[in-house]
């Protein structure tokens, strides 16, 4: 496999930062309630000096300004989820990164040793998809930038080295951060074939073992120079140039892999052990990776047990690495906790819209659409209950401004007790999302513009004002349909996945007739004059219906209307009702209506427009 790993030093300030709006050069801090003491700050706190381990007090005498977050273990699930959710768009394998905080308890057994706050993603089934690595990695730097992350990239077959390198050793440079301590090409001239066997080949050297004959760890340390003598192609140079890349520059070079010969340079404090480990090495004189590849692992094994031993082997790419890959959840689920408190709606429409767009790509992703989602505030007073409210959508929305559009408009009707202090969606009623059509009153589909007008009506009204009208198999032209909300309607089709295209009936319709009676298309006319000439010609055969048909037949007086054409008899012999003759009848106060005759007299049934 080869990985392309991804640093984040600021993930979790920057989550926030992007989904409460806040300018990037915020100054805002992580803080642990027990303590009350700064766990991590942003870049532009860090300048005025705020910085790990100061108290609370003190961050906010240094930076008056300073929007301080309370930590919870939820932050960083939530975090991370987003994180891996966009990038899942990149890849199909992807690793979540490791909040620091949480390391010990996200700790999984037999997993393979890794760095914090960095994710990793495969991507070498994936470079013919984009057109290449370079592309790959100009795509995700672009998103990860939209996002306001910072981020540093390094590639390699080894996921440890990769993380190693995207930390210490990144592809390329920001444009305000020195070039001497990033990982840059070789020769620009070199060839990439020959580039990656000659770095394979250093990398051989400095793995072969050079055990001294006394058996002692102390003594088997080289020291200085003799440490150039193991490998002195790799260790006599910097054999990587000093000029790093910027981002602008990547699409034209060819990308090389991260090596051990890279990462043996830099000081040992940056592998993944532990503290009383690393200080073991430090007490020892041991102070780069490079003098530590040099020691006999049996002696390394007794004296720090298997960590070491494991860490070790798979720097050297001699031990399988166990990855946990993140899985796509079936239902949707997001909660922000707001760092300022929201007395008015409005307030939350620019956290919400930030949201619903992250809800919004993972259903193109999915290929899904949501009918219905969950939307709970938390009040700042917790004697309160949350307010719960389910937000329709009729017609299984999909894009981010309609969500929030339509969000907004069923949230006018709400009234906000307390001032709110969190926010969450849930949707659990996904759908497969369908193409529609721009003929909305063809069978295949629908509109987008008369989704959304119907769509914003119900938001505006309520699901029972809004209704539409279904087929219903009956002879008698009152009992062939029936009303529905738009969302049973909906809801009922997309339960039905062998149900025929005569069942989507939809609020577009008039007038729906059974088709096992009527064998006729329905046929409205406009105009009287143009129904009499019709009439007159014999372009009707009798099986015309009227466009609007009455709940109840109405009694009406046969000296009222003027017979035109008919009878034409429904009855069924399954059914216990009478039979009825149809006419075409026109009123002597002026309208065309559809008339039939019973025992009990004669009954209006509806009217042609």
């Amino acid at each position: 496999m080869l990985w392309l790993a991804v640093y984040f030093p600021h993930w979790l300030l920057q989550y926030q930062g992007y989904h409460q709006g806040l300018p990037r050069d915020s100054e805002l801090a992580l803080f642990e309630r027990q303590s009350s003491q700064i766990l991590i700050a942003s870049s532009a706190a860090a300048k005025l000096g705020v910085e790990t381990g100061l108290s609370l007090a003190t961050a906010q005498a240094l930076s008056p300004s300073l929007q301080l977050l309370a930590y919870e273990p939820s932050l960083s699930q939530e975090a991370s989820h987003w994180l891996c959710q966009w990038s899942y768009g990149y890849s199909a394998r992807v690793v979540p990164p490791v909040c620091p905080f949480e390391q010990a308890r996200q700790k999984k057994p037999n997993e393979s040793p890794g760095l914090t706050d960095t994710l990793l993603l495969e991507v070498g089934s994936m470079a013919k998809v984009f057109g290449g690595l370079e592309r790959l990695i100009s795509q995700y730097h672009k998103t990860a930038q939209g996002y306001g992350l910072e981020c540093q990239f390094a590639l390699g077959e080894n996921a440890l080295l990769a993380q190693l390198g995207a930390r210490y050793r990144p592809m390329f440079r920001q444009a305000d951060e020195p070039s001497d301590d990033y990982w840059p090409l070789s020769q620009k001239n070199e060839p990439l074939s020959q580039k990656n066997e000659r770095l394979s080949q250093e990398n051989t050297r400095l793995l072969q073992d050079h055990e001294p004959q006394d058996m002692s760890v102390a003594s088997a340390y080289p020291q200085g120079a003799e440490i150039e003598k193991i490998a002195p192609e790799v260790f006599a140079h910097q054999a990587y140039g000093q000029e790093g890349l910027s981002q602008e520059e990547l699409s034209q070079e060819e990308l090389i892999q991260i090596t051990l010969a890279q990462i043996a340079s830099l000081p040992v404090s940056v592998l993944p052990l532990p503290q009383h480990v690393l200080q073991a090495f430090e007490n020892m004189g041991l102070t780069q990776v490079k003098a530590l590849l040099t020691l006999p692992l049996k002696e390394l094994g007794e004296r720090f047990g298997e960590t070491v031993l494991t860490l070790l082997a798979c720097l050297k790419g001699q031990l399988p690495q166990v990855h946990e890959f993140y899985q796509v959840p079936e239902c949707y689920r997001h909660k922000l906790a707001l760092l300022y408190e929201v007395s008015h709606l409005e307030g939350l429409a620019f956290p919400l819209g930030r949201m619903l767009g992250t809800l919004s790509a993972y259903l193109v992703q999915r290929q899904q659409a949501v009918l219905a989602l969950s939307l709970t505030l938390v009040f700042r007073d917790l004697n309160l209950a949350p307010l719960r409210c389910e937000i329709r959508y009729p017609f299984a929305e999909h894009r981010a401004d309609a969500l929030l559009k339509l969000c907004r408009v069923q949230l006018e009707r709400l009234t906000l007790e307390a001032p709110v202090t969190s926010l969450a969606i849930q949707a659990d009623t996904l759908v497969a999302l369908s193409v529609q059509t721009p003929h909305w009153w063809q069978k295949e589909g629908k509109s987008d513009a008369s989704m959304r007008l119907l769509s914003l009506l119900e938001a505006r009204l309520g699901a029972d004002k809004v209704k539409g009208l279904e087929n219903h198999s009956h002879h008698l032209p009152e009992q062939s349909w029936q009303s529905r909300s738009l969302s049973q309607n909906r809801l009922g089709v997309q339960g039905r996945k062998g149900a025929s295209q005569d069942a989507m009936v939809s609020g577009s319709n008039l007038c729906a007739e059974p088709r096992a009676s009527y064998q006729g298309k329905t046929r409205a006319l406009s105009e009287e004059a143009t129904l009499f000439t019709d009439l007159f010609h014999g372009l009707c055969d009798g099986r015309i219906r009227p466009n609007w048909l009455l709940r109840q037949p109405e009694p009406i007086a046969q000296e009222s209307v003027s017979l035109l054409k008919g009878p034409e008899r429904l009855h069924s012999p399954w059914s216990a009702s009478p039979p009825r003759d149809y006419y075409l009848a026109r009123r002597h106060h002026g309208g065309l209506c559809w008339v039939f005759r019973t025992r009990e007299g004669l009954f209006l049934q509806g009217w042609f427009g």
